[in-house]
Formats: C-alpha cells, sequence, structure tokens
C-alpha cells in the first residue's frame, strides 16, 4: 500500500526521478478501507507501506498504523531512516508495527553520494540510523527492525547497470560493510557481547544471494543484489517470453490514488487496470487479467506486456541470461 510517492531522497538505483504519474499522498479513509478489507478478509499476510515515496512523509503514518494494529492487519513500513526521529519512531514502535525496514544501502560516504539526500551528510545520516538501530536495543517491544543493504555482484554481465554504479561488488567488500556496522550499533551497548557471534554470521555471507545476520531477534541486517530498476525501461528491451515472477501473487500494490499494481517494481502503474475505488481486493485478485497472468508464470510463461519488458533486457544474451535467471532466483535460490 502506497502511502505517498513522494520522497526526499532522490536515489540513482531508483526510478523515482524518472517517475512520470502525478504526486500525491493516500487519503486516510482509503488507508482505513483497505486496512478494512483485509482485516475482514485475511487476504494478506503482511502490509507493506511500500511501492514508491517516503512514508514518514505521510501527515497520518501513525494514525494509519494505529487503526491495523486495532484491525489485527501486521504492518510492514519501509524508510530512508531520515525522518525516524524520536517521536515518530517511538510511536510507530508504540503502534506495535511488525517490522520497520531502514533502506541504509549505502553504507560509506562514497556510496551516500547516490542517495540525493539535499543537507544531510554521510555522518549526520549515519548517527541518525546508529540511533535507530540502539532504540530497539534499548526498548525492545514486539517491533522487528531490519537494517538493508545493497550489493551489486557482477554487474557488469549479469545486472548492467551503469559502468560507476558499484556498491559492493564482491562478498568481501560486502563483509567489510557489514562489520563496520555491526561494530558501529553494538560497541558499547549492553549486548556488545554479541558481535563476535555477529562477526561469524558476517563470515559466511556472500554478495551474490540474499543474507540475514540475526543481531537479536528483533534487529537483523538484511542484503539482497540492486537490480537496474531505475534505468532498465528507459532503452529498447527485447521482450521476454519465458521466465517466472512472484510479484503479483506475493506483493501485488494499491497506489496512493488507488490503482491497483501487479508487483512493487511497477513504479508507473503500467498494469493497473482496476482502482480500489471501485473494486475490491479479492474482486480485484479474480480478475480474468490477473489469473491469467498468474497461470502464465505458473507454466514460465511470460504474458503481459510490461512483464516481458521488465523480466527482458537489451541484448539478446542478457535478455536470454535474465528469463533463465529469473526461474533459477524465484525458483531455487530466493527459497534458499
Amino acid at each position: 500500500m502506497e502511502l505517498t510517492n513522494i520522497c526526499d531522497f532522490s536515489c540513482e538505483f531508483c526510478p523515482d526521478s524518472r517517475m512520470r504519474r502525478q504526486r500525491g499522498t493516500m487519503s486516510f479513509e482509503m488507508a482505513k478501507s483497505i486496512i478494512d478489507d483485509i482485516s475482514r478478509t485475511r487476504i494478506a499476510r503482511l502490509l507493506l507501506f511500500h511501492v514508491m515515496g517516503e512514508p514518514a512523509l505521510h501527515p497520518h503514518l501513525v494514525d494509519i498504523a494505529e487503526y491495523a494494529h486495532a484491525k489485527h492487519v501486521d504492518v510492514c513500513i519501509t524508510t530512508n531512516g531520515s525522518r525516524m526521529k524520536g517521536d515518530l519512531l517511538n510511536a510507530l514502535i508504540k503502534a506495535n508495527i511488525k517490522r520497520m525496514i531502514v533502506s541504509l544501502q549505502t553504507p560509506d560516504e562514497s556510496t551516500f553520494s547516490m542517495r540525493g539526500a539535499r543537507g544531510l551528510s554521510f555522518e549526520e545520516y549515519a548517527e541518525h540510523i546508529t540511533s535507530i538501530a540502539r532504540t530497539f536495543i534499548q526498548k525492545g517491544g514486539e517491533t522487528e527492525l531490519t537494517v538493508s543493504f545493497l550489493s551489486s555482484p557482477l554487474r557488469k554481465l549479469i545486472i548492467p547497470v551503469a559502468k560507476e554504479f558499484s556498491i559492493a561488488d564482491t562478498s568481501k567488500k560486502l563483509r567489510e560493510y557489514l562489520r563496520i556496522w555491526a561494530e558501529r550499533i553494538l560497541r558499547g551497548t549492553s549486548i556488545e557481547n554479541r558481535l563476535s557471534g555477529v562477526l561469524k554470521q558476517i563470515n559466511r555471507v556472500r554478495s551474490f544471494k540474499e543474507n540475514k545476520v540475526v543481531i537479536t531477534d528483533k534487529l537483523s541486517f538484511h542484503t539482497r543484489i540492486v537490480g537496474d530498476w531505475a534505468t532498465h525501461f528507459d532503452s529498447k528491451i527485447i521482450e521476454a517470453r519465458f521466465g517466472y515472477c512472484c510479484g503479483i501473487q506475493e506483493n501485488f500494490g494499491i497506489l496512493w490514488d488507488g490503482a491497483y499494481t501487479f508487483c512493487c517494481a511497477d513504479y508507473e502503474g503500467r498494469t493497473s487496470t482496476h482502482n480500489y475505488r471501485d473494486t475490491s481486493i479479492q474482486d480485484y485478485l479474480q480478475k480474468e487479467v490477473v489469473q491469467k497472468v498468474v497461470k502464465g508464470f505458473e507454466s514460465f510463461r511470460v504474458l503481459h506486456p510490461h512483464c516481458r519488458q521488465c523480466l527482458g533486457d537489451k541484448s539478446m544474451l542478457n535478455a536470454l541470461v535474465k528469463q533463465i535467471g529469473s526461474i533459477i532466483y524465484f525458483k531455487w535460490i530466493k527459497q534458499n
């Protein structure tokens, strides 16, 4: 559920600056209605305040989180963390959100320059993220915090983003970043004695897969591979004909204006055929256009034009690798 598509960062690896659809904020009434729908049908295990934008910019974020908790709907907030300060952070923890994902992504001063964070230095940002993590160490509560990192392995071949785009190209570099942040967060805290165990977990991290490093039962690091989401649709694409994506089955979206999308990667709403204003979630998921795409992916066929572009690529070789890779990644790597 996209609370807003307005963001205070302009990350190079995000298509925010290329997005053409109207900027706006979901009304409090629509957000409550969606939560009511989920509460009544139990159609979703977790409601993510995500697609585009920074949810902390929504004026009723805490109210929406509290409403979801009252309706027994688990909520996850994905945030860059820049506005998760004092009162707001504490209010969200008090509202018992299920999970908060802080998209640290760029873990040092050099890579932080990719974030387009005007008026905010890396050291200020780093201190703020550290403070958020330590709040979760000190306060406890039911909310889980995940600090998210990116890696860019084999970026020139497997993930053909810009040549200068580099965050953690190797497992060694990714582990180095994780060690720095583990020490930064844990040194001088009541759980500093856990550092050695955390470092042992970090030693097993590999850049070419998703990794989870558990610090406490409520605090963890997560790493994932960055894709070419920001620039993929800028060039002519050789469309995919086969492949797999779990997007529509696991994380379909409702944009701030009520438009449905197949997945969180559809930042322009190109897959939108219906709107929540006149179509309930259950009715939408049963629509022929949705079921056709789902059944296609079940047999590794890519049917929707936008999905064909998304799983395609700029050259025949890269398109072939990406189609095969989508099956391997979603059916094997992501499941293990």
